[in-house]
């Protein structure tokens, strides 16, 4: 599997970029906004006229389907965009964002956001290399859907997630503010009930261990070798 994420855009270095980028830190790293953990930032059917930048926490993007079941599509953290539909067109917004956790983001207006393309290239190539991502991300995760079990795709998204934000402590790896069972059921298509199992059965074998705030993951070689016994099977 590619090193990049399944559900998240790759994290790109806009903070850098922007703060090299004098009359962009002032226009565009004025407007900060916190929300609260469950705080909507924005819903279906809104404008599409911002794009956002998150300075900490988690975002949750997602869709409902007709019944009104929330479907996940992304887990997004500090360093990651979203909204970015904003400037491709102006339809109205089909997902919605959510605070997972208390979170700050940057709010960018997008014909500001626009015209920060236009005069910077470095800005411009950011973007289009998160839309690229975007798309192989939709690629990767309907190929999973449809020739993985649940029990491999559980697994890949613990070892993405240890990829992209995991912290190094001795020989382990800890991701903090992990997500709740039912949120990883939901971007890996699979049930709550699937998930609380695979897991238990991964503390049992001693290569994680958990609670309600964070995931430690104890043996990432097994883990990681657990994945090639499943695609031999």
């Amino acid at each position: 599997m590619a090193e990049q994420s399944l559900w998240y855009a790759e994290n790109i270095d806009l903070e850098n970029t922007l703060k090299t980028n004098s009359s962009a830190e002032a226009e565009f790293f004025a407007r900060k906004v916190k929300f609260r953990k469950g705080e909507y930032i924005y819903l279906p059917e809104e404008n599409s006229d911002t794009i956002y930048f998150i300075f900490s926490g988690k975002i949750k993007i997602g869709t409902y389907r007709d019944n009104e079941k929330e479907v996940i599509t992304a887990m997004l953290q500090k360093g990651d965009v979203f909204g970015e539909v904003a400037i491709i067109t102006d339809q109205k917004r089909k997902d919605f964002a959510q605070a997972a956790i208390d979170s700050e983001v940057s709010v960018f207006r997008q014909e500001d956001f626009k015209k920060l393309m236009s005069e910077n290239a470095t800005i411009g190539f950011l973007f289009m290399k998160i839309m690229s991502n975007r798309v192989m991300e939709m690629e990767d995760r309907l190929e999973s859907l449809v020739f993985k079990d649940s029990k491999t795709r559980i697994i890949e998204f613990l070892l993405l997630s240890i990829h992209k934000s995991g912290q190094r402590v001795g020989y382990e790896y800890v991701l903090r503010n992990f997500i709740t069972h039912q949120d990883i059921a939901n971007l890996t298509s699979t049930s709550r009930q699937t998930v609380t199992m695979v897991l238990n059965d991964l503390r049992n074998e001693n290569i994680i261990q958990f609670d309600r705030k964070r995931l430690l993951v104890r043996d990432l070689e097994k883990l990681k070798s657990l994945i090639d016994s499943l695609h031999k099977e």
